[in-house]
């Protein structure tokens, strides 16, 4: 929603409309004539459709389509053995078929790219998942600690990822978390799921580092807003890797393993926490990455 705001601040109309999200592959065939109905009363210069397989949901038109991936679409959603379960599987068949009829696509993540078959590739392009930098800034860390009753000499290692979702893998950010109080006793791990947007940024801040350990990521757009807000971020390589290398003081990339996990945050805590300044790299906020997406609609109607 807010690149959203970013693409109507630039001057552009944008429209939503529901391509019959819940219902699996009958809902969005349904959705076709209510897609078409639209597009006829609209007219719109591009479709942008949000998510592979929402892609049925459009029927044959003149009208540009650009595709957007964003993670379980092409990387699919594995079962407790780690094999994709078989929705999955065919969810990511109907995103190549999304993708070969799309004039453009975009994909969160270089890694997520790879996934398309590479017929597919040249006409997609990388557009991260960018952060509001005006929300998410660097705050007083006793500041945010007052405000959210956070004890003031905990060293708090924030995990801010669904833990209903097994790939997330919360019991490998615990036992990181475990190793690193071997030295650092003060240590805790810190797990905030289900707060308002609005709030996230004084959660970040209450915070010494963030971690990732998940098994598959498209692009995690809070390893972007932590960075915005000054956290640094330890994480296993996942999702877009290739932003890891941009960022040497805010983004240590770990093995996958409780012992190189502890490490790595033990060292990015040696790093002093006040004053904080933002260490997101440019190009992540949400107007550059408005204006990418309109340059992908402009090849989008040019092709």
């Amino acid at each position: 929603m807010r690149l959203i705001g970013a693409l109507r601040a630039l001057g552009h109309r944008v429209e939503l409309f529901e391509l019959g999200a819940g219902g699996g592959a009958v809902g969005y065939l349904r959705a076709r004539a209510r897609v078409a109905k639209t597009i006829r009363t609209l007219s719109p210069d591009v479709v942008h459709v949000h998510y592979g397989p929402c892609g049925l949901a459009v029927p044959r038109t003149n009208v540009p389509l650009v595709t957007a991936f964003v993670g379980d679409d092409l990387n699919g959603t594995p079962d407790r053995s780690g094999r994709n379960i078989w929705k999955s599987r065919a969810g990511i068949l109907l995103s190549h078929y999304a993708a070969w009829r799309s004039r453009r696509c975009i994909t969160v993540s270089t890694s997520l790219r790879t996934r398309l078959w590479s017929s597919l590739r040249k006409k997609t392009v990388v557009i991260r998942d960018a952060a509001d930098t005006k929300l998410f800034r660097p705050l007083p860390r006793l500041q945010a600690r007052e405000r959210l009753g956070v004890p003031r000499d905990a060293i708090l290692i924030i995990f801010p990822h669904d833990t209903t979702q097994p790939t997330k893998r919360l019991w490998l950010a615990e036992a990181a978390v475990a190793e690193l109080q071997r030295t650092v006793p003060a240590a805790k791990l810190w797990v905030v799921n289900g707060k308002p947007p609005d709030e996230m940024p004084w959660y970040y801040a209450a915070a010494d580092a963030m971690i990732v350990t998940s098994l598959r990521e498209g692009g995690p757009s809070s390893v972007k807003e932590a960075l915005a807000c000054g956290i640094p971020v330890v994480s296993v390589a996942v999702g877009d890797t290739e932003l890891f290398g941009e960022v040497p003081d805010g983004i240590r990339v770990a093995a996958d393993n409780p012992a190189a996990l502890a490490a790595a945050l033990h060292d990015v805590l040696k790093t002093p926490r006040e004053p904080r300044r933002s260490l997101l790299p440019p190009g992540l906020g949400l107007r550059e990455a408005a204006q990418a997406v309109v340059a992908v609609y402009r090849q989008a109607m040019a092709s």
